[in-house]
């Protein structure tokens, strides 16, 4: 009877935890940078884990080192999601392929995209040809393990498995055409990434209600912006703090994290102070390594 009963609790358990997990998402800001280098802060990638999955969305400078940091292997990560092809963004997307590989990714990296992602991926492996050659020659890497796949998306839901679902939309990144933000899906829990954008509307609606808006910002001090032309036009198709907090007053998200962090001649911290000058719910500004556990409650980890 003793053995019934420890062998209950045991199924009892493990029920539980897979109940607490049927609707848990993390997220993990592996960079939140942008063009500029940056010791603090790497090029901008997010990893979502959720149901036993890795996605990573976009694969900024650093990608890989981040993941080394989290003890998360390469062999892992099998669908990567591009917002957009700016550089920043597609970076390190060689090392994420190549790594996996010398790791032997037991099936092929799906790499998904706005058009252009193809001859993006297909020149890559060009570049490599000579790289991959030799190390299945002499190394006997399966060239197998190395197989680097291509989807070109369009609006709507891109990847659905085993319950996880994620939805493509445009954001407004002009010139940039096209960009995209994702929404991630999973029982009740739901993230959105917003890529690179200015104010979008296709934003606002994909956004509604969500657990956690992981945004994109942008901030130069007035005195900085009214006299530098460049800095007008990349001010012009990214996110204020005023029109970020104009997201979240209409979205209501339960949480809100910065990340493409650019901020010139003002604090990070004052950046923060303006958004919240015009929304009083939760936001933060991101760092490398910060995640979010998203369940019943919502955790924010600072690394």
């Amino acid at each position: 009877m003793n053995q019934l009963k420890k062998s209950l609790f045991v199924l009892f358990i493990i029920l539980y935890a897979a109940a607490c997990n049927a609707d848990f998402i993390k997220v993990t800001l592996l960079g939140t940078g942008s063009p500029r280098p940056s010791i603090d802060r790497y090029g901008p990638s997010v990893l979502v884990e959720v149901g036993g999955k890795h996605l990573l969305f976009d694969s900024g400078r650093g990608v890989v080192q981040r993941l080394k940091q989290l003890e998360v292997s390469l062999s892992d990560i099998h669908h990567v999601f591009l917002t957009h092809l700016h550089s920043d963004h597609i970076s390190a997307l060689d090392d994420v392929w190549l790594t996996g590989w010398i790791y032997q990714r037991p099936s092929p990296l799906n790499v998904y995209g706005p058009k252009g992602t193809k001859s993006y991926v297909e020149n890559l492996k060009q570049a490599y040809a000579f790289d991959v050659q030799l190390r299945n020659q002499y190394s006997g890497l399966d060239l197998n393990a190395g197989v680097m796949t291509t989807s070109e998306i369009e609006p709507g839901v891109i990847y659905s498995e085993n319950g996880i679902r994620v939805t493509a939309f445009l954001v407004n990144h002009k010139p940039v055409d096209p960009a995209y933000g994702y929404r991630i899906d999973f029982g009740k829990r739901s993230v959105v990434i917003s890529g690179d954008t200015t104010y979008s509307q296709s934003l606002v609606d994909h956004t509604l209600g969500v657990d956690l808006l992981v945004h994109e910002i942008m901030s130069v001090k007035s005195k900085i912006l009214e006299k530098n032309p460049r800095l007008q036009k990349i001010q012009h198709y990214h996110t204020s703090p005023e029109q970020l907090a104009k997201v979240l007053e209409k979205t209501k998200p339960r949480a809100a994290v910065m990340t493409h962090v650019i901020v010139i001649g003002n604090s990070e911290d004052d950046v923060l102070q303006q958004v919240t000058d015009h929304y009083a719910g939760d936001v933060y500004m991101g760092h490398d390594l910060m995640s979010i556990e998203l369940g019943n409650n919502i955790k924010v980890i600072p690394y």
